[in-house]
């Protein structure tokens, strides 16, 4: 004999949500703080992963990394006041790049900082709402400082160039003894870029390293930052030195190379922080 659709679902048995079908059934089973299964987006309706909270470990390492990220803000910041400071004076369109690019590295360091007290702080039994909320603001934040900081590199690069071009084609005429100048620009440029070159060796090993142990993205795009400066300080290290074999023209042609490595560079630090961060945190559990 057939049944109906209506008779069907009358014999289903209701389920009791949180029920068990063991041999504790009679008795209500609460859910763990930290479910297997991904959650809910509030606002989308669509499954992501749960944030992680920091170890214990975790949370002194970020605090190592802190201290050392201070350290890098100090020394960029010098170098960036030396950079501008001589290419004012001695009108170098390569040591503006230069400083542009370790305001790069300071302002990915001063990120760094940000980021590593902010985790420090939420604590490895921190609750899952409140990470949540915690890094949204540290994205948005990273975000909106490091866009400004793209665009303006790309404005500065541009603006480099023409600099660049225009000292090639007028630096004689403007300046008929220019050698005191000269050498002052080659002076700085070839002691800021191996000096860079040897410290940010060093920072690029240490994001390298805690990029490894803490897995976060924000330190990986630290330590392209940090890769890249390196390619540019050689680059301003290697033009530096041969502008005493050559001629001051090598200072502005060397400047044009570099405003297109800040242009590269900017445009990447654009590009990596275009994403909308409430999507990014809906598959990324440490971002």
């Amino acid at each position: 004999m057939s049944l109906t659709e209506r008779e069907i679902e009358l014999e289903v048995p209701p389920q009791r949500v949180g029920r068990s079908d063991g041999a504790d059934s009679g008795l209500r089973q609460r859910s763990h703080a930290v479910p297997s299964s991904p959650a809910i987006d509030e606002v989308s309706g669509l499954p992501r992963v749960l944030q992680e909270a920091p170890t214990l470990d975790e949370r002194k390492l970020s605090i190592v990394l802190a201290l050392l990220s201070i350290i890098d803000i100090i020394s960029s910041g010098t170098m960036a006041c030396v950079a501008f400071t001589y290419a004012y004076r001695a009108v170098g369109a390569s040591l503006y790049c230069v400083g542009m690019q370790t305001i790069s590295h300071l302002l990915s360091s001063i990120l760094l900082t940000l980021r590593m007290i902010g985790e420090f702080t939420l604590g490895n039994d921190a609750e899952e709402g409140l990470l949540r909320q915690s890094r949204r603001k540290f994205l948005l934040r990273e975000q909106g400082l490091s866009v400004a900081m793209g665009l303006s590199m790309l404005i500065s690069a541009a603006a480099m160039v023409f600099k660049a071009f225009r000292k090639i084609r007028f630096w004689d005429k403007w300046y008929k003894d220019h050698e005191n100048m000269d050498l002052e620009a080659q002076w700085a440029t070839e002691f800021l870029a191996w000096y860079g070159f040897s410290f940010y060796v060093i920072q690029a090993a240490v994001r390298w390293y805690f990029g490894r142990k803490l897995r976060r993205s924000i330190i990986w795009h630290a330590f392209a930052t940090s890769v890249i400066s390196l390619v540019f300080l050689l680059v301003s290290g290697l033009a530096a030195s041969y502008e005493k074999e050559w001629s001051w023209k090598a200072e502005p042609i060397c400047a044009i190379v570099l405003a297109f490595v800040n242009l590269g560079e900017g445009v990447r630090i654009v590009i990596c922080h275009l994403d909308d961060m409430d999507t990014r945190m809906r598959f990324d559990a440490r971002a």
